[in-house]
């Protein structure tokens, strides 16, 4: 099917008319994340803002907006009083923590706050609100990795403490009355910050002539964030239940993530070191080839919006 239609200008366009009748309201956590970022930014374009409640990190200083709460997605008495009030319709859950070096390093905290997180979360607003979550291909090790990649029927086998805390999430929202789980690839794309996710940091490195060293023996099912955020409305907002993968159609290794921001900058070629992840010394676990098979999500889009 390739890249789906923007929700502008397609008929999911269309349905936001009745979506805007039906009196949507839409709680989202974790704004401030590569995934999160780009899907409030598309649910600003689509809902009026009074209709769109944000959570951010309590020590976040940006973004700034009237919708946008710098709260702690553990604080169930915040979160009971937006229950209350803002009186959420749909609830899409990507907050959370997911620096692999800090979970390994502090792995009761990652555990809080993905997996209490999401307890939260799921005790608070399950019985009257649709719920996302959205969740990682590191729930999987990679190790043997399947032709055509991982669907939703392939049993988890996380080899991180974040991949670990995130399948335990699942669990939590699998619990709810009405929800969805969407296993998400590697995005790829602006950050609200322009210092969060794999091409922001790689870049960054370049831009002051620092080396990065890549894994070429660690593939993702790479999407840009403005496919991500779409894919994601479309099941948020069309209230799908289950668990959904969602990844871009061409897998790239994490070196080859490197050698696209070197050339689009037109680095020098010095900059980058490919290496496998076998050989690293001290560093945390690392998944090895998770691509996702995202079938059973473009056969949903396809289903909901033919044409």
């Amino acid at each position: 099917m390739g890249d789906i239609a923007r929700l502008k200008g397609s008929p999911i366009e269309l349905d936001l008319l009745r979506f805007l009748e039906q009196d949507v309201r839409v709680l989202i956590t974790g704004i401030t994340s590569i995934h999160g970022w780009p899907i409030y930014r598309k649910l600003m374009e689509i809902l009026p803002a009074e209709r769109i409640l944000a959570v951010a990190p309590p020590k976040t200083m940006e973004p700034c907006a009237a919708n946008v709460h710098k709260v702690c997605i553990t604080e169930r008495g915040w979160l009971e009083m937006q229950m209350a009030t803002f009186r959420p319709s749909h609830v899409i859950h990507g907050g959370g923590v997911c620096d692999l070096d800090v979970c390994e390093d502090r792995p009761d905290w990652a555990y809080l706050m993905n997996v209490g997180g999401a307890k939260t979360i799921r005790e608070v607003f399950s019985n009257t609100c649709h719920i996302t979550y959205i969740s990682s291909d590191l729930v999987f090790s990679g190790a043997m990795p399947l032709p055509g990649g991982y669907t939703e029927g392939d049993m988890p086998d996380p080899v991180s403490v974040v991949g670990k805390t995130y399948l335990a999430a699942e669990a939590e929202i699998s619990r709810c009355t009405n929800s969805c789980i969407v296993r998400v690839g590697l995005p790829l794309g602006d950050s609200f910050n322009g210092g969060k996710g794999a091409v922001d940091w790689i870049e960054s490195r370049f831009k002051r002539c620092l080396p990065v060293t890549m894994f070429y023996d660690e593939t993702r099912s790479c999407i840009s964030c403005e496919d991500l955020a779409d894919k994601v409305l479309v099941l948020a907002l069309t209230g799908a239940e289950g668990i959904f993968h969602c990844g871009g159609n061409t897998p790239m290794s994490l070196f080859d993530i490197g050698q696209m921001v070197l050339r689009s900058g037109n680095y020098s070629k010095d900059l980058l070191t490919g290496a496998s992840r076998l050989n690293e010394i001290g560093g945390p676990p690392r998944a090895g080839d998770v691509c996702l098979n995202s079938f059973r999500l473009e056969r949903y889009i396809q289903g909901t919006y033919p044409g």
